[in-house]
């Protein structure tokens, strides 16, 4: 990719959080439904290549991979010493 010059870029991230479920039942779920960013770019590139500058960035972000992908975690717990599984 050639390089692109941006001389000004304004973003902001809607993030959407849901709840359902109960705590005293053992059923609470916690969601994120919906991510939505918004970027304003002040630029005399060709459009085209802009947009592919904005998906190689979206492509490498941890943060949107780890939210847009399903993701395991490993929970390692001890309690005075002892393992504790929290396992479902």
């Amino acid at each position: 990719m050639r390089r692109v010059e941006i001389k000004k870029i304004k973003g902001k991230a809607s993030v959407f959080f849901e709840r359902t479920g109960s705590v005293a039942l053992g059923t609470i779920e916690a969601l994120v439904p919906r991510v939505e960013t918004y970027y304003e770019i002040d630029s005399d590139a060709d459009p085209e290549e802009i947009a592919k500058v904005l998906r190689v960035a979206r492509d490498g972000c941890w943060v949107r991979q780890a939210v847009a992908t399903p993701t395991s975690f490993e929970d390692h717990v001890t309690v005075n010493g002892q393992s504790l599984n929290v396992s479902m």
